[in-house]
């Protein structure tokens, strides 16, 4: 009995140091997101207001069986998101096109769809700034099928994922044009692409809010 109740106190003063050191790495890993969180997310983004955002021009048209949307917004790039740019971090935004038909008795039927996903960068080696274009959303693996440009100011970056011309949204033979159709917009900032750091500070501060979203009546017009 004596040799058991020896050993057992040897195993609880062996566990000990391993319980503290465990509880000791769970701070460390605490502190550090919160210092990275801190690095990117200033003070001062909390009592920002939220961007301004609007739709200034949205043309949908038909051309050869096909239906094609132009459409150009408004906003700017708030300073804390600047920052974190200029400091490495890629930023993802996601622009959505839905055109319904309304039905009484059930939900509205979707008709067209489609998505465009834009991931915006700062390559600090060459000063240029890179907007890449995909119709997928990008993966942790890579940039995927996408398409690439460079550009020498953030302006002119800003301008390529705020305006968007020719999109192909679907085919004109899915289209009811008899019946009362909608068309939903959207745009925003994907916050689920940040370093995980960042989305939970991210996710509380009003200039990191870029989201914009409108619902109207569908009309078509046909490229003659």
């Amino acid at each position: 009995m004596v040799s058991i109740t020896h050993s057992w106190k040897n195993a609880c003063r062996l566990d000990s140091p391993l319980a503290a050191a465990r509880k000791g790495l769970r701070l460390w890993v605490v502190v550090c997101l919160a210092l990275i969180a801190a690095l990117f997310l200033t003070p001062q983004a909390a009592s920002a207001a939220a961007p301004t955002f609007e739709l200034q021009n949205l043309k949908v048209e038909q051309s050869e069986g096909a239906v094609y949307a132009s459409l150009q917004w408004n906003f700017q790039l708030p300073a804390p998101l600047e920052d974190a740019l200029f400091k490495g971090v890629a930023l993802y935004f996601v622009a959505e096109i839905e055109v319904t038909r309304e039905r009484w008795y059930f939900y509205d039927k979707k008709l067209l769809s489609a998505q465009r996903y834009m991931r915006l960068s700062f390559l600090p080696l060459t000063r240029r700034w890179r907007v890449n274009v995909a119709s997928q959303p990008f993966s942790s693996a890579g940039l995927g099928m996408s398409l690439g440009q460079s550009y020498d100011n953030l302006d002119d970056a800003l301008q390529s994922i705020r305006r968007i011309a020719q999109w192909n949204i679907g085919n004109a033979s899915d289209l009811e044009p008899e019946t009362k159709q909608n068309i939903s917009i959207s745009y925003k900032l994907d916050l689920t692409q940040l370093p995980r750091p960042m989305q939970m500070g991210a996710a509380g501060q009003s200039d990191w809010n870029i989201a914009w979203n409108k619902t109207q009546r569908f009309v078509l017009e046909t490229n003659k």
